[in-house]
């Protein structure tokens, strides 16, 4: 399927494995430029790796806990010094924890915050004045059930 995404550039954060890899696979095969983003260097060269067929060129790995505002500039500056802009951004990060609303802690309430909505906000942030200047963009919130 052709869906006109040909040389867009696409950041899939938490894309060494799972859902985000899975994305990353579909926005390489579609034509997309793609940055795969998690904290672990060897998972992420692994997840590129099966990305070959797009093109060295056309794949950048960055390691990086975008959890923390240190970590998210890294990840969309490198982004932008690579490929010049971001059209695609897919935020894929997040911690399972707790049980049910009744019985999940407020430390853990933090900690999922911490780790899924406040990197989303970030990167979103990050993201959207260079979207505008492009005449717009693409952001994709993926959540679980956690």
């Amino acid at each position: 399927m052709d869906l006109g995404l040909t040389d867009s550039v696409a950041l899939v954060t938490g894309s060494s494995r799972g859902l985000g890899l899975a994305a990353a696979t579909a926005l390489a095969a579609e034509g997309c430029r793609v940055v795969l983003c998690a904290r672990g260097q060897e998972a992420l060269e692994a997840a590129a790796a099966g990305l070959a067929p797009a093109g060295a060129d056309r794949v950048l790995t960055v390691a990086a806990d975008v959890s923390s505002a240190a970590g998210a500039e890294l990840v969309m500056r490198r982004t932008l010094d690579r490929f010049g802009r971001i059209d695609i951004l897919v935020n894929n990060v997040g911690k399972a924890a707790g049980t049910d609303i009744a019985a999940t802690s407020d430390e853990d309430w933090q900690a999922a915050f911490d780790q899924t909505l406040f990197p989303a906000i970030r990167l979103s942030r990050l993201a959207v004045p260079h979207m505008r200047r492009a005449g717009g963009g693409v952001i994709l919130m993926i959540a679980s059930i956690w």
